[in-house]
């Protein structure tokens, strides 16, 4: 596992011990981080469930201004800390030790906002419309932004009943990217 662009790129980061994360691909990563490209420079990205911190951390090596991290797991915890500290990204990559979905609320309490959030729990947990209720109630998401799920490729995901909508899906393999956005965008992505 490594950075694949941008100022960290090729600098290779440790795994969490086990089989507690399933890290994202690095193919898969580079083609996701090259769709969204134009809209990572000086962004507030948000990574949901952290595992090691490689999404965060491939975000601020290609421009963004900030991330911050979610995790609960202490192994996986660890391994973040590390990793960003490989990246010296410490001054702008934050770690949120707890529970991603209290985190949110807590987030979203505090009245932040992101521009790019990336949400990729454990593929059978069904906690995505969970968080995607949680960056709505909170307000997380700013008005422009977007949210990246990574699921299984053949999970089922809705959106509907909700103020976002899915703009586009793509996948790679087992993978399946699915980008969301505020409904009122909607006229500005057809």
């Amino acid at each position: 596992m490594r950075i694949i662009a941008g100022q960290n790129r090729g600098r290779k980061l440790k795994s969490v011990p086990g089989m507690k994360t399933r890290p994202t691909a690095d193919r898969v990563k580079e083609a996701v981080f090259s769709s969204i490209d134009g809209r990572l420079y000086e962004c507030r990205f948000l990574d949901v469930f952290g595992g090691t911190g490689s999404i965060s951390l491939e975000a601020l090596s290609r421009g963004a201004a900030e991330a911050v991290v979610l995790e609960k797991d202490a192994d996986a915890l660890k391994v973040i800390q590390e990793n960003i500290a490989a990246c010296g990204q410490q001054t702008r990559c934050k770690v949120m030790r707890g529970d991603s979905v209290s985190s949110l609320d807590a987030l979203g309490r505090q009245g932040k906002s992101f521009d790019v959030i990336y949400v990729d729990p454990p593929y059978q947990s069904g906690l995505y419309e969970t968080v995607l209720q949680k960056i709505a109630a909170g307000k997380l998401l700013a008005p422009d932004g977007m949210i990246l799920l990574e699921c299984a490729k053949n999970a089922s995901l809705s959106v509907e009943n909700s103020i976002f909508f899915i703009y586009k899906e793509k996948s790679y393999g087992d993978t399946r990217i699915v980008y969301v956005k505020y409904k009122e965008s909607e006229e500005e992505t057809l």
